[in-house]
């Protein structure tokens, strides 16, 4: 009886083992998902580590409004692609954040905030894919701004109110892959050559207003490892 029993769970793997084999055997690895209506969610990735990170924005002005030092911020946020054909992508990129903290002691009291927004949108031509690898060629386009306040306030004293801002834009051609590398995952890279403009950064206090130089680079830049997650 065992040995009739083992026999017929021995037919029926082999038979399930043969289904499936039927089943893919045409089946040649995961293809780019590249057709209208395709999505994902971007991420940079840092090589031989497993922290996936916000996508690169933009770059603006700023100032340190305590050093004060004037100096540039990069600016990140989550990325989303979607394809309006099944050539076409279009990819936004976006950057917000706002903060503020109080610092009171015997002598003074200080308020300090400030608020970072930026976009990037990136437009991209899908060429002939190569087995999972999708390359492209497109337009970058980014803006930025940053602005705040440093409020301080002595003992019995009226409050000093200092204002900065700072602001950037940029725009590049773009030439990338993504690498399918398994089914609703990618892995990509990209080399950007374009133009960067940094605005200049102004500290405003007590009705005199200081700025910063104004910046200008043209040249090739190089972008983290990308990451699409499609859903």
């Amino acid at each position: 009886m065992k040995a009739f029993i083992y026999s017929v769970a021995l037919i029926l793997v082999l038979s399930c083992t043969t289904l499936f084999s039927q089943v893919n055997s045409n089946y040649d690895g995961p293809k780019p998902e590249v057709r209208a209506g395709a999505k994902s969610f971007v991420f940079q990735y840092t090589p031989f580590q497993s922290n996936l990170e916000p996508v690169y924005v933009g770059t603006i002005s700023s100032i340190n409004v305590v050093t004060p030092n004037f100096e540039s911020i990069d600016l990140v946020g989550a990325g989303f692609r979607y394809f309006i054909t099944n050539q076409i992508a279009l990819g936004l990129g976006l950057s917000f954040g706002s903060a503020s903290s109080t610092l009171e002691s015997e002598i003074q009291k200080r308020e300090t905030s400030g608020t970072i927004f930026g976009v990037g949108l990136d437009g991209n031509y899908h060429l002939m894919s190569l087995y999972g690898i999708s390359p492209y060629v497109g337009l970058n386009i980014n803006f930025g701004t940053f602005s705040g306040t440093d409020e301080v306030t002595p003992e019995g004293e009226a409050t000093e109110t200092t204002e900065f801002s700072g602001n950037g834009f940029g725009i590049a051609a773009q030439i990338g892959f993504d690498w399918f590398f398994t089914e609703g995952l990618s892995l990509g890279g990209k080399y950007a050559l374009g133009f960067r403009s940094l605005g200049e950064a102004e500290i405003t206090s007590e009705g005199e207003t200081q700025t910063g130089p104004s910046s200008s680079s043209f040249g090739i830049s190089t972008f983290s490892v990308i990451f699409n997650a499609h859903f």
